[in-house]
């Protein structure tokens, strides 16, 4: 036990710390190999005897107070909501591109979360969520984590594939061609 490469103190700390036990025995055993660290080595004893999990049972008081602070952050959580645009064929993707006046690639930039939510007029969001038969809500809530990296598309990419990140809603119309009128018209719509 005397190594003199735990000669240190803070090898010493470390490895008593990392003892199965700190019982009187495991101390009396550093304080003999480790005179010169006795009292660093008493308090760090007091400190994990002292932090050490009782092994007594919970009373039904304290298990109805730890149910409770779980079902308080069970309620904090944001519910999950299912992808909108899942179910959606081609043919019906096509279509509610044809509803809401946009290329198709718009709804497909939807679809794979390139667009930041708060960027999108609250009168197409709702459009939209309509055509989804989603609420607005949690069309919203849906598009708001950042797209997953699109690691099926990079087979052959010559460079490591990255996580696409979201677009303001505008960037995506002068993407995909959306003249200048019609954009004014699809960012004007407020509702």
């Amino acid at each position: 036990m005397t190594d003199p490469r735990t000669s240190r103190l803070e090898d010493v700390i470390d490895a008593f710390a990392m003892e199965e036990t700190h019982a009187k025995v495991t101390l009396d055993r550093y304080l003999t190999a480790y005179p010169q660290f006795a009292g660093e080595l008493i308090d760090l004893a007091r400190e994990l005897m002292q932090a050490e999990p009782a092994d007594e049972e919970l009373s039904a008081a304290d298990l109805a107070m730890i149910d409770a602070g779980w079902l308080k952050h069970a309620a904090a959580q944001p519910k999950a909501v299912a992808d909108p645009f899942a179910a959606l064929s081609p043919t019906r993707s096509r279509e509610i591109a044809t509803e809401m006046g946009v290329p198709r690639q718009v709804v497909t930039s939807f679809r794979e979360r390139r667009i930041q939510p708060a960027s999108v007029p609250r009168g197409f969001m709702r459009r939209l969520a309509d055509a989804v038969s989603i609420s607005p809500d949690d069309l919203f809530a849906w598009l708001s984590p950042p797209p997953a990296p699109a690691f099926a598309r990079s087979y052959r990419a010559d460079a490591q594939p990255t996580a696409a990140t979201q677009v303001p809603f505008e960037r995506v119309l002068i993407d995909a061609g959306v003249s200048e009128d019609d954009r004014a018209r699809l960012l004007a719509d407020v509702d």
